[in-house]
């Protein structure tokens, strides 16, 4: 369930990367607030994250010419 606040939408690890397309996994946005600096909100047991600040970081990602190729614009999903 995402949730909003502020006008921000916010998901889980889960549901950000069932937005952004099937070849985003879990583990890829987990290693984005890790890695990336991808804003966490705790919430009890459950963080939460910003979608539009994950599609920022995916739309990044894809650019680069390093790792595999993606197959879904992260931009098109935030229009949607």
């Amino acid at each position: 369930m995402t949730i909003w606040v502020n006008g921000r939408e916010y998901g889980t690890a889960a549901e950000i990367a069932a937005r952004l397309g099937s070849d985003v996994s879990v583990a890829m946005v987990r290693n984005w607030h890790q890695r990336d600096g991808l804003t966490a909100h705790r919430v009890g047991r459950t963080v939460y994250h910003p979608l539009d600040e994950a599609a920022a970081i995916e739309a990044a990602k894809r650019r680069t010419p390093r790792g595999r190729p993606r197959q879904l614009d992260a931009a098109s999903v935030l229009t949607a």
